[in-house]
């Protein structure tokens, strides 16, 4: 499994076609290149893109993500990497979340100046008669 051990930006662009609140949310996250830089270590090249629909607004920010793992699981990432142009998951699940994790965060440093939300949701926060209500057992008949 990849380890990430780096993570840099290297653009961002944000766009605003009109005011409102979005219906839909799209994130998507394109591994755009995969460089092999030693036998255990690689750099994907990624795309962070966030869509605010219906054409509301959108936002890409493109980076590098610095990420190693044992030369043998380096080796098959590539060659399938190769066939389909996708990180398979079991490589590159955690570099994926990390690249999500830390674009979304970042994301906010852009997005403000354009009244756009962040691509993610804080945790719903429960009334205190929700949380009573679920803990209780059902009565029974």
């Amino acid at each position: 499994m990849l380890e990430v051990m780096g993570l840099i930006f290297r653009g961002g662009e944000v766009k605003k076609a009109k005011d409102g609140v979005p219906a839909n949310i799209d994130i998507n996250i394109n591994v755009d290149k995969i460089t092999q830089k030693a036998p255990d270590g690689v750099i994907l090249e990624f795309t962070y893109a966030v869509d605010y629909k219906p054409d509301i607004g959108s936002l890409r920010m493109m980076g590098e993500a610095f990420c190693r793992d044992n030369p043998e699981n380096i080796k098959k990432m590539l060659v399938e990497y190769k066939k389909a142009k996708i990180v398979p998951m079991e490589f590159g699940a955690t570099a994926i979340n990390m690249i999500n994790a830390n674009a979304g965060m970042n994301s906010i440093f852009l997005l403000r100046p354009f009244n756009l939300l962040p691509p993610f949701m804080p945790p719903l926060i429960a009334t205190e008669a929700k949380i009573v209500a679920k803990e209780k057992p059902a009565k029974k008949k």
